[in-house]
């Protein structure tokens, strides 16, 4: 009876074109039949979790899966795994919370599921709680050390604790595990990307794009890279990348890129329409917003920008909310309290910021932004001279509004920054 049972499973999962792991056929045979049928159709959508809707569906199923059997723990486990590729995608703190019940309801049930733990894991790194990310993982390869998902855990550890060659070495050895799968070299290339490994991370996107030609993701992903180089030819490969991605799929991502690149080229108008088609698909993202903040305050319009920031704003201190190690999100909340004159609270979140990440241009950009705003240009002068030392250059200070008496001060200039 096992055994046949087996042969059924393994039938159905085929026509369904999705590939169980251990875990998932060991479940099988304790799960009611209907149950376990919505799991598979689940699982079919979340390998192409790339595609608009598809989250949306297999949270549908599963949802449906585990109130058909309350027991279902790897559903359960399934469902926080799929809240928290959709706070991936959607940066909103809600599915936080969602992935965070699903994965503790599976593993009061059962917490032998390497695929709770590794769900818990990631979102202790999202935490910045890399102790506990790390004991959740290692949990997860003891139960079953050829745990793909688990291995590229590992490899997210790595890199926040700052052991590249660990971690790439981790990245690959979870694509050797699936290397058919093309979320591994998905997130290889987002790890060279991050490493500033521009050409190595294209190499994986492209990789992407062989296994699945439809894919919209890797395509936006492509776009972002050549526009990181940020010169004008790689700007064309960049945009031909993200009208591909919404010609397969009109998707937020390729057309928040769309915009950031619009902004970067000075094209406000068309940063505005294509972050507002990007804001029509999610609008729960603040530095999208950001984006559009921008873009109406270089177009003078007034009365969008005030709307825009304090959506903005009230995203943004949201998202800090949860995410207080992201220096970033420190030195974003400074420019704004800074432009509304309230110092200490912007001196405060410019203290954390460099705390955090003290050699980070983008991080000195807004601290030089911050003191501007307060009136203190020598300070404004220090850290903007620092942000270039640091990577960053004169376009980069030149696209902020704010920073435009200071660049044009002849202190700045004498530096030899031109």
């Amino acid at each position: 009876l096992a055994a046949l049972q087996d042969q059924a499973v393994t039938h159905l999962a085929r026509m369904m074109k999705v590939n169980l792991s251990e875990a998932a056929r060991a479940h099988a045979g304790s799960v009611a039949p209907s149950a376990y049928e919505s799991y598979l159709k689940a699982l079919g959508y979340i390998q192409r979790y790339d595609k608009p809707g598809n989250l949306d569906l297999a949270i549908s199923n599963l949802n449906s899966a585990v109130k058909t059997d309350a027991r279902f723990a790897l559903g359960f486990a399934t469902l926080g795994e799929v809240y928290r590729l959709k706070y991936q995608t959607e940066h909103h703190p809600a599915w936080l919370a969602e992935a965070a019940a699903n994965c503790q309801k599976a593993v009061q049930i059962d917490d032998r599921l390497p695929a709770a733990h590794v769900t818990l894991g990631y979102l202790n790194i999202s935490l910045a709680k890399t102790d506990l990310a790390l004991q959740e993982f290692q949990k997860a390869l003891d139960i079953n050390p050829r745990d793909a998902s688990a291995v590229m855990g590992m490899a997210s550890v790595n890199e926040h604790l700052g052991h590249a060659a660990e971690a790439e070495a981790d990245y690959q050895r979870a694509i050797a595990l699936r290397p058919d799968y093309w979320d591994g070299y998905t997130a290889l290339g987002n790890f060279y990307d991050r490493q500033n490994r521009v050409q190595d991370a294209i190499a994986q996107y492209r990789r992407v794009i062989e296994l699945t030609p439809d894919n919209a993701e890797a395509y936006s992903n492509l776009g972002a890279e050549y526009m990181g180089i940020n010169d004008s030819q790689s700007n064309v490969a960049a945009e031909v990348a993200f009208q591909k991605s919404i010609q397969l799929a009109p998707n937020y991502a390729a057309y928040a890129n769309l915009g950031f690149l619009h902004l970067t080229e000075k094209r406000y108008a068309d940063c505005v329409r294509s972050t507002r088609q990007a804001l029509a698909l999610n609008d729960k993202d603040w530095r999208v917003w950001a984006n559009l903040m921008v873009a109406y305050q270089w177009l003078r319009d007034e009365e969008n920008y005030r709307i825009v920031r304090a959506k903005t704003l009230g995203l943004l201190e949201e998202y800090a909310a949860v995410n207080v190690q992201e220096a970033a999100v420190q030195s974003a909340l400074s420019t704004f309290y800074a432009e509304d004159k309230l110092r200490e609270k912007a001196i405060a979140h410019v203290d954390s910021a460099l705390a955090l990440a003290p050699k980070d241009p983008s991080v000195l950009a807004d601290v030089a932004e911050t003191y501007e705003d307060l009136g203190d240009r020598k300070r404004a002068l220090q850290y903007a001279q620092q942000c270039l030392k640091n990577g960053s250059t004169l376009n980069d200070l030149q696209r902020r509004l704010a920073l435009q008496g200071l660049l044009a001060d002849p202190s700045f200039r004498s530096s030899g920054k031109q």
